[in-house]
């Protein structure tokens, strides 16, 4: 499942017209669909995904790292996250 914000490019990869898009990466991405894989692309507001959001936008500033504690600057997103499950 591939989750995404940008609803444009959601809406592209969704639609039945995808293999003639006229997007290059568009017709790649459907034909790697069509050659068996089970796919979901699913648009979700970034409000939706703060915590996702965040991570992204910290993994430039990161080589591929496993944390042992979160950055401080995702705890509070945690914490959000975990708080609506309750």
């Amino acid at each position: 499942m591939v989750q995404s914000d940008n609803l444009e490019a959601i809406t592209r990869l969704n639609a039945s017209t995808a293999d003639s898009n006229v997007n290059a990466l568009v017709r790649a991405i459907t034909r790697l669909r069509s050659a068996g894989w089970v796919t979901m692309f699913r648009w979700i507001p970034r409000e939706a995904n703060k915590l996702a959001d965040a991570k992204a936008k910290l993994d430039a500033s990161y080589d591929l790292s496993l944390f042992v504690v979160p950055p401080a600057s995702l705890q509070s997103l945690i914490m959000s996250d975990i708080s609506t499950l309750v």
